[in-house]
């Protein structure tokens, strides 16, 4: 006959090992939500990339995104705190924001312009192209020219190309238009150019409607651009710091993948697909953003970028380093 008693020795050992098998899926269970604000766009790779891979998962972290038309405009939810991580670019408004005390801060990489990855870009509307109306920048004064926002990365480039050839950023008319609306706006001739990021300038190509015109590596003395940045909110880096550093562990793990295989993996250009609603082949032709490894971030191009809105009027001036907080990276 066997003796089942259990002893209260062996009853402790065998909870104990129970609870040793179901720690794992109760830590699954347990995963931290971050709040991210974002814009679909291919630079946004290492992100969606993390999402689908589970690498925000093997951190304990679940990415609940939102979606902007602008980084600018999450902008007041960074502000409080109802919103802990957004992608973009930096901005007038980040800048003016963090003059003002604002707590929050650009954190890491998300995208560069530099030779060979423009992937931010100027378009302009194929059959004024074709018939030789536009050949330079130069023959886009009075022109209607969209971007995303006023105050953000594209305002910044698109008055560094008129600057370069002699125009200021006040000769071209400037709409504001999210990137699904400027498709549309070309097809119905209501705007002359967009600035834009990939996949959509690799859209509009696809319908016929516009062609690349002018990356930023082709404008004398600009050099390679910082557009797209990873920022946090005050609360998230110092409420939730630990999180916050899971968070960033598992997006340098994707950023570093994105790095090596790039928007040709057909892995990868599945992913962007599924988030940016771009077909796969679209996005394998698109131009591709050059993307840090490490994340790190192009200082001395943002200083400029605060610069440039400053002497436009748009912000107060600040200095650069009191608008970052690189120590996630280490």
């Amino acid at each position: 006959m066997v003796n089942r008693k259990i002893t209260g020795k062996k009853l402790r050992w065998a909870l104990g090992l129970a609870l040793l098998i179901l720690l794992p899926g109760m830590a699954l269970g347990q995963a931290e939500t971050v709040k991210l604000g974002d814009l679909a766009a291919i630079s946004n790779a290492a992100i969606y990339i993390a999402i689908e891979k589970g690498f925000f998962k093997e951190q304990g972290v679940n990415t609940e995104i939102s979606n902007f038309a602008s980084a600018a405009k999450m902008v007041p939810a960074l502000v409080v705190g109802e919103l802990e991580v957004s992608v973009g670019s930096a901005s007038a408004g980040l800048f003016n924001a963090v003059a003002e005390k604002a707590p929050f801060r650009i954190v890491a990489d998300k995208g560069q312009t530099k030779e060979g990855y423009g992937f931010s870009l100027l378009a302009v509307r194929k059959d004024l192209v074709d018939s030789g109306q536009v050949k330079t920048f130069k023959d886009l004064k009075g022109k209607k020219i969209a971007i995303l926002a006023k105050g953000n990365i594209q305002h910044y480039l698109v008055g560094k190309m008129a600057e370069e050839v002699g125009l200021t950023i006040n000769d071209v008319e400037l709409s504001f238009l999210d990137a699904p609306s400027q498709v549309t706006a070309f097809e119905t001739k209501a705007i002359d150019a967009a600035y834009a990021v990939e996949p959509w300038v690799a859209r509009f190509t696809e319908r016929g409607v516009a062609v690349q015109f002018r990356t930023p590596d082709q404008v004398k003395g600009l050099g390679p651009v910082q557009v797209g940045v990873i920022i946090y909110s005050g609360k998230f880096i110092n409420e939730r710091r630990s999180v916050a550093q899971r968070w960033m562990n598992a997006y340098l793990k994707a950023a570093e993948l994105f790095h090596k295989n790039g928007t040709k993996d057909p892995e990868i250009a599945a992913i962007l697909e599924k988030y940016t609603k771009v077909p796969a082949k679209v996005i394998q032709t698109a131009i591709p953003p050059y993307q840090d490894p490490n994340g790190k971030v192009l200082r001395d191009n943002l200083a400029d970028q605060a610069q440039w809105f400053a002497g436009n009027g748009m912000q107060k001036k600040i200095s650069i380093d009191s608008a970052l907080d690189l120590s996630f990276l280490k």
